[in-house]
């Protein structure tokens, strides 16, 4: 365990912090790497890395606009693991949403569609 960082629970977790990049930059195409780092609980760095190795695998689009970066996510991408690959980086990132997000995805859905 990592003495520097707040106390954790447990030592080890189901999903790697790419899992939790790629949900954060699903959530928000225009999410800061500050962000990012903050709500997967990694350092900026890290985060930083993980975006620039998700980009060289092709599973995430980079563009600058202005000083910002945005980004845009390739959900139809399977998932790298053998056993998973019949899964897409979409159904991964649905799977881990936030439920506060996907009634707010779907509320946003609806008010469009009835102006």
């Amino acid at each position: 365990m990592n003495t520097n960082s707040k106390k954790k629970d447990h030592d080890w977790r189901f999903l790697t912090n790419y899992a939790h990049v790629l949900t954060a930059v699903g959530a928000d195409p225009n999410v800061r790497l500050r962000d990012i780092a903050a709500t997967v609980d990694i350092t900026e760095r890290t985060a930083a890395q993980i975006v620039t190795d998700l980009v060289r695998a092709g599973y995430l689009t980079k563009t600058r606009n202005g000083r910002r970066n945005s980004y845009e996510v390739h959900d139809e991408l399977p998932l790298r693991h053998p056993r998973h690959r019949h899964h897409t980086v979409g159904d991964l990132i649905r799977f881990l949403q936030d439920p506060a997000e996907v009634a707010t995805d779907t509320d946003s859905q609806a008010n469009a569609a009835n102006p």
